[in-house]
């Protein structure tokens, strides 16, 4: 059987939590946990101690708001693009056949309940609501995964919300998009990681459900059956790319509903001024804000996940831009 995992602030650090009760929606809620794993430092070490056998302890309550990202920044945050069909074609990408894959750096983890602060000058704040996959085994070398053994490889699955930076990302040196998605608080995760048995992960993984909400007004909604990439085949393609470590996550791309919309005038902005960074950013700038209002501070964004196989919703992000 699943157990759902928070890591919360203490006095002194940090410590684990299984939960005893629903999951949290909101700040103020009060959350019902067990402590397990003292000596976990680490997400990888946290599923370690688990499957080596860690026992809860005493149920006692905390505040949501005390709650930290369940993923620790040792992982690395891999990422894929466009991965929802709907989203691939409100980029203008409507034919898609390769796995998009770029990284996030990990220093942009925060709490599911965390304020997000709006960098200066950035203009085009966006967010992207996505599934993460968290590693249970570290993979040195190409593995074929199927849904036969996807459960060895994968301990779990948590909310995040790729905020990005859609200037910094398209105006940076050939459209890399690292910068944009990287500055610290980008990445609220949980507010639970929800550790699946090995034999729940295949079918648990086709049958995840995210929302958001800006304030108040419904965005974005899909299910995890919606993938074009499947979580077994971009693992199996990054497994003969680069080492996976336990305690890394995938972030599994974001559906449609993002404020940044592709458009005939947006294509030629970037095909024309590909090797002129600050005049494409400029024009794409200008051609954005005209269409769509950006994230700004005030501006408040809920988040949900819901584990469809088992019928147990896995709670909700809050966030407000600062």
């Amino acid at each position: 059987m699943a157990i759902d995992i928070v890591r919360f602030q203490t006095d002194a650090s940090f410590a684990w939590g299984v939960l005893a009760g629903p999951a949290p929606t909101m700040p103020d809620d009060l959350v019902e946990i067990r402590r397990i794993a003292p000596d976990a430092k680490t997400t990888g070490d946290l599923i370690a101690a688990i499957e080596a056998g860690a026992v809860p302890g005493e149920a006692h309550k905390i505040k949501a708001r005390s709650l930290l990202s369940p993923v620790t920044s040792d992982g690395q945050l891999i990422c894929q693009g466009l991965n929802y069909r709907d989203h691939a074609a409100e980029a203008g990408h409507y034919a898609r056949k390769e796995n998009l894959i770029f990284f996030k750096a990990s220093s942009s983890l925060t709490g599911p309940y965390a304020d997000i602060v709006k960098p200066a000058g950035v203009d085009l704040l966006d967010y992207e609501i996505e599934i993460g996959i968290v590693m249970r085994q570290t993979l040195t070398e190409a593995t074929t995964i199927t849904k036969d053994n996807i459960g060895d490889v994968v301990a779990g699955v948590t909310l995040c919300n790729d905020v990005s930076a859609r200037d910094v990302m398209f105006g940076a040196a050939f459209m890399q998009w690292f910068r944009g998605k990287s500055f610290r608080g980008f990445c609220p995760t949980g507010p639970v990681l929800r550790l699946l048995k090995r034999d729940e992960v295949a079918a648990t993984l086709t049958a995840l459900s995210i929302t958001l909400d800006m304030n108040g007004e419904r965005r974005q909604e899909a299910t995890s059956a919606n993938f074009i990439h499947t979580p077994a085949d971009t693992i199996t393609e990054l497994s003969a790319l680069m080492d996976l470590r336990r305690g890394d996550m995938i972030l599994t791309g974001t559906p449609g509903g993002v404020i940044a919309q592709g458009s005939p005038t947006i294509m030629a902005i970037l095909k024309d001024h590909l090797l002129d960074d600050a005049t494409r950013r400029a024009m794409m700038t200008a051609e954005m804000q005209g269409a769509a209002k950006f994230l700004a501070p005030g501006d408040t964004m809920k988040l949900n996940l819901r584990d469809e196989h088992a019928g147990v919703g896995l709670g909700s992000q809050y966030s407000r831009i600062v």
